[in-house]
């Protein structure tokens, strides 16, 4: 029987992780304490991801999955050079 991981259990722990991280940093981050975060056990936190490297690549690429799209719509826009580098910049400072 092949195991099939669910979307919700694997959005939950990038939420989780991505307060961890934002928090304390990913050396400071614990995968015991991502797994409570996530509100499952941590042998079910290393089914999805197999070491806190990975998960918070995983993290990062979501966000900025997310980034990409305003920061590629302020680039295509109308306005001025000086417009586009400013709502870049806004943009690019909130999400870090």
């Amino acid at each position: 029987m092949t195991k099939h991981k669910d979307n919700k259990t694997e959005e939950q722990i990038l939420k989780a992780a991505q307060k961890i991280f934002q928090s304390k940093g990913m050396d400071g981050a614990r995968m015991q304490e991502i797994a409570d975060k996530a509100n499952i056990n941590k042998a079910m936190l290393h089914y999805y991801y197999r070491s806190k490297r990975l998960l918070f690549e995983a993290v990062f690429k979501k966000a900025f999955s997310l980034l990409a799209p305003q920061l590629n719509a302020i680039l295509n826009d109308d306005s001025s050079l000086e417009d586009k580098i400013k709502n870049f910049t806004h943009n690019y400072i909130s999400f870090i």
